[in-house]
């Protein structure tokens, strides 16, 4: 896990400045600590900062091969690397260090740009091939590993997080102003773009081949491939899915340095947390978070599977002063706004773990692929209601006000658009129309990537399966970033045994019948946990990981008075309505509604502005 920058001038006259290159490294101290290096010649120039993790001694950065042809700045691990080594010196490579980057490296040359095709793990890569005169980069298939860029006429800069890019003197920091809405509805920015103008994200499953004269993107993998796995029934693919996870959960325990698993209490992490316990056959570390707000607090399940498996476990718990405190310089070293309130746990949890381990396991992605979230049954219930509209929306209507369950108002919604808006909105955080009222009028109101996505899988009969599709090329790309940036500030590596490709191709090409039943979600994950853990841990009511952000915007210090200040000081450009914000602040703060995401909404994004002074 590391850190990797380069720059690549078009013009072969002018010359990459080495301070450039390691004003970009340096900036990333927290994704490697251990180790540092830096490769310049001429127009190209790359460096990389490293988090030892195997081949600890022999495997430093930028690396080439023995006839310096080829160079190297890899960030990730490919868990099938050693058999990858096997086939490769058996046509005859040869091999100098013990680390996965040689591998990578030789796999470029045997295979080309196809190389990722044979590579199973997490990673963003760049290769200089002096020869060829041509750059190749690569990201994950999934998007686990964050790689942004610029490029242009005069040149291409690349980095594995955008202040790098922002240190290299090439861009300004400045507002993507066509991505403000999409934040202020979903939270978070997918696809190509970013909120900073100009720097772009290489989406998951994607590679580039960058030249003087062009830069070729190409797709090598989707959420679908794999073709179809024949399947007799409910039984066997629950044993199928047992098999793929405890080889996924194996090879992720490959390591130099010590391990454990981050344990919420949840199905998914403490299955991968029971899997990983009983391989290691010792007692490993576990993490988990907890929360003096009952409603909130999960640790007691993660308790309950430690005491299983005997494990030496391990809890933080924020205040809201703290979590309040710790917010600036987390939002800074996410690059963009947070998403999700519980980055700030996930950085205190991995800052705990780091006592004791550098590699964690965590239980993402179960939700997206196996049908997880109730909101998944939105659409469906939806259409099912189409043919009696005028009847049940004020029912709906009736009900939201008297339970004050957003599901209610969000079904009475998706009464009032279409099918295809269904799918593009089911992942929403505020109300489009509560977005138009906290944006200014001039603010593009696109959402582009996002509905081409939700677009192209509307049709169909299996709604749930592309539903889940649609987030794993939209939601869970922003939570995986999540996951990796707040980790990699406390330089831990979070590795997903879920996200294994071989998983996700089988849960896509599973019918939406074998993940859920009625309102049952995720059975299937549920009948491979059931056969090693606690029934109290397995059956427990889905609750997620949860923040008392409704308490911390009423509480007279902490976030709310962060709140205040930043609503009533920012230079809002022409972005956002101050009024409103005041209002919806007042409202909650009296407890006349509940804004407490809205609120989040606007406090992350201000933060950001003042972080990054745009």
């Amino acid at each position: 896990m590391c850190g990797i920058n380069g720059i690549f001038l078009k013009d072969k006259e002018r010359v990459v400045q080495r301070a450039e290159v390691v004003s970009m490294r340096d900036s990333m101290i927290h994704r490697g600590p251990d180790d540092e290096g830096i490769f310049v010649d001429r127009d190209l120039g790359l460096g990389h900062r490293r988090l030892s993790i195997i081949g600890i001694t022999t495997g430093n950065q930028p690396m080439t091969n023995s006839g310096q042809t080829l160079w190297i700045v890899y960030n990730g691990e490919t868990y099938n690397y050693t058999a990858l080594r096997k086939l490769l010196e058996a046509r005859g490579h040869r091999f100098e260090t013990e680390s996965d980057t040689e591998v990578v490296l030789n796999v470029y040359a045997e295979y080309g740009p196809d190389c990722v095709r044979h590579m199973n793990g997490f990673f963003a890569f760049a290769i200089w091939d002096s020869q060829k005169r041509q750059r190749f980069v690569a990201r994950d298939r999934l998007g686990i590993k964050p790689l942004y860029f610029i490029d242009n006429a005069d040149c291409f800069v690349f980095a594995s997080e955008i202040k790098s890019i922002l240190k290299s003197g090439y861009c300004d920091a400045a507002i993507n102003s066509s991505a403000v809405y999409e934040f202020f509805v979903f939270r978070a920015v997918c696809g190509e773009q970013t909120l900073f103008d100009g720097v772009r994200s290489l989406l998951p499953g994607h590679r580039m081949t960058i030249t003087e004269n062009a830069t070729q993107i190409e797709q090598y993998w989707d959420e679908s491939s794999g073709g179809n796995q024949p399947i007799s029934g409910m039984n066997d693919a629950v044993d199928r899915l047992d098999e793929l996870l405890t080889d996924a959960v194996n090879i992720r325990l490959m390591s130099e340095v010590p391990l454990g698993t981050l344990c919420s209490g949840g199905v998914d992490s403490s299955l991968v947390t029971a899997l990983a316990a009983r391989a290691c056959g010792t007692a490993i570390n576990t993490y988990s978070v907890g929360f003096k707000e009952a409603d909130f607090d999960e640790s007691g399940y993660a308790r309950l599977v430690s005491a299983e498996y005997g494990t030496k476990h391990h809890e933080v718990q924020l205040t809201g002063q703290q979590f309040a405190e710790l917010l600036p310089d987390l939002v800074r070293l996410n690059d963009e706004p947070l998403n999700f309130a519980n980055s700030v746990h996930i950085y205190a949890v991995s800052k705990l773990a780091k006592e004791h381990v550098t590699v964690v396991l965590t239980g993402e992605g179960a939700d997206e692929l196996f049908i997880g979230y109730p909101r998944y049954h939105l659409p469906r219930f939806a259409a099912k209601l189409d043919s009696v509209r005028w009847l049940a929306s004020p029912i709906l209507s009736a009900a939201s006000a008297v339970f004050r369950d957003h599901r209610f108002k969000k079904l009475q919604q998706y009464l009032n658009i279409s099918h295809n808006d269904r799918v593009l909105l089911n992942s929403a955080i505020n109300e489009t129309d509560l977005a138009n009222e906290v944006l200014d009028q001039s603010v593009s109101k696109t959402l582009g990537y996002r509905r081409i996505v939700a677009h192209s899988l509307a049709g169909g009969s299996d709604v749930l399966s592309n539903l889940s599709i649609n987030d794993q090329k939209t939601y869970l790309v922003s939570i995986l970033n999540r996951q990796d940036k707040m980790s990699m500030a406390a330089s831990v590596e979070s590795r997903v045994p879920f996200l294994d490709y071989r998983i996700v191709e089988f849960a896509n090409n599973l019918k939406s019948s074998n993940k859920t039943r009625g309102w049952d979600t995720k059975q299937i994950v549920k009948k491979v946990a059931a056969r090693y853990l606690p029934g109290e841990v397995v059956h427990r009511r889905k609750s997620g990981f949860g923040v008392p952000l409704t308490t911390y915007f009423r509480d007279n210090s902490g976030l709310r008075q962060l709140a205040e200040r930043l609503i009533n000081e920012s230079d809002y450009h022409g972005l956002l309505d101050k009024r409103v914000l005041l209002q919806r602040l007042d409202e909650h703060r009296v407890g006349s509604a509940d804004n407490s995401e809205l609120l989040w909404t606007a406090v992350s994004f201000l933060t950001w502005k003042e972080q990054y002074g745009v």
